[in-house]
């Protein structure tokens, strides 16, 4: 029998129920399904990157028209998960329809790859379908994993980075119109089976084994403490944006992602695309889990920071060297560690309450720094601006200020 309690912080859990008695088998399978869902449609942003040069030449495009196809994807990709987070948190317990119909997107955009010559069916109907799949499958897990709601996400966050390594290395050998229809058979088959496996807990559901009142003060049980405190109250989306915080927050999310889009383009028009893009996705993926990780014991904004500056300093060195391997990696770790905390920042700074409707607003800054990013690598010799506004960012995440939280100073 589930009853609902408080913590000292004002934070409210759903005791009582186990995972096995809501799902019939343990949650570990809905963090499964999950990453399969972000491993899928990791294809869409790192895989076409890799392929890009192919691209041109199936399809009879220039350089700039395969870009402005990625421009139009990322537009849609991230400018839906807004909508995306609003469709979610209305779903109730079976959220299965959302992925069943990102399943369908995402193999409309990969067959209309294939046999349609613009590109725009990829960009639109895959942008929107790879959107939908990534909102669904962060909510999910976070809200079955709220006891370690950071390394969770971040895991699987991570497969949207080097889950494309297998279609990349198979785009490095071909890439012909049967390929295209068999991947978006397959992209819909894991969507599909991830949609049967993914349920929603209750509201403020907590794991039956972890008493959350000791959780929530004892460091031996989260050692998110003390470096993560808990948001002073619940801000809805219009109290977030009144705060001051959420809007500097979208800013550095736009700035990662001017950053993240440039590395990307320029490196898949530049020598060895597949190769440089295949480097940049498993660094990607592997700096989103590993940045959330450390976050829980070196404070999630301080991560954040830390991470942006590596990242901005890769890009200069990436100027000096024309793609050396190790810039590269750092590039990504520094980028991916961008989005992948976001979901734990708002949470801390915003409340539970409305979690994924901040998160979804934040991250659609991508939308807007995705298509700079890519219209910076039009033009000459700018990786030293990409640097300069990945440096931009990590200043801000550095000055960002838990809102309603006083700035402390020692007494002189």
């Amino acid at each position: 029998m589930s009853q609902i309690s408080t913590d000292v912080y004002g934070r409210r859990y759903r005791v009582g129920e186990s995972d096995v008695e809501l799902l019939g088998r343990p949650r570990i399978w809905i963090r499964r399904a999950a990453w399969a869902s972000m491993a899928a449609v990791s294809l869409f942003q790192y895989g076409y990157a890799a392929a890009l040069p192919a691209f041109v030449e199936l399809n009879g495009w220039t350089t700039r028209r395969a870009l402005l196809v990625l421009a139009v994807w990322v537009f849609c990709q991230a400018g839906s998960a807004a909508p995306a987070a609003w469709l979610y948190r209305r779903s109730g317990r079976n959220p299965e329809l959302l992925l069943l119909v990102a399943a369908a997107l995402c193999a409309a955009g990969l067959i209309s790859l294939a046999h349609e010559n613009s590109g725009y069916g990829y960009a639109i109907y895959g942008g929107l379908g790879t959107g939908l799949a990534y909102v669904v499958s962060i909510g999910a897990v976070t809200e079955w994993f709220p006891e370690r709601i950071a390394s969770a996400s971040g895991a699987v966050s991570g497969a949207f980075g080097y889950g494309a390594l297998p279609f990349i290395l198979i785009a490095g050998l071909t890439v012909n119109r049967v390929m295209l229809d068999v991947t978006a058979v397959v992209v819909a088959v894991v969507l599909v089976t991830a949609a049967l496996l993914i349920r929603r807990p209750p509201p403020h559901w907590w794991p039956s084994h972890l008493d959350p009142h000791r959780w929530a003060v004892d460091r031996s049980l989260n050692n998110s403490i003390p470096n993560n405190r808990p948001a002073l109250r619940h801000f809805s989306f219009r109290a977030a944006l009144r705060s001051g915080v959420l809007p500097v927050l979208f800013v550095v999310v736009v700035l990662t992602s001017v950053m993240a889009f440039f590395d990307i383009a320029m490196l898949a028009t530049g020598r060895w695309p597949a190769v440089s893009i295949a480097v940049l996705a498993v660094s990607t993926g592997l700096g989103r889990w590993l940045s959330s990780r450390l976050s829980d014991r070196l404070g999630r904004r301080r991560t954040l920071a830390h991470a942006l500056m590596v990242g901005a300093l890769a890009q200069f060195v990436l100027l000096a060297s024309h793609g050396n391997p190790i810039a590269v990696v750092l590039a990504g770790f520094g980028t991916g560690a961008g989005y992948s905390l976001l979901i734990g920042l708002v949470r801390d700074w915003f409340g539970d309450e409305a979690t994924l409707s901040n998160y979804g607003v934040v991250y659609t800054g991508k939308a807007v720094g995705g298509v700079l990013g890519i219209i910076l690598a039009t033009g000459q010799n700018a990786w030293a601006v990409a640097g300069g506004l990945g440096l931009v960012a990590a200043l801000l995440a550095y000055r960002l200020r838990q809102p309603g939280r006083p700035l402390l100073t020692l007494p002189r």
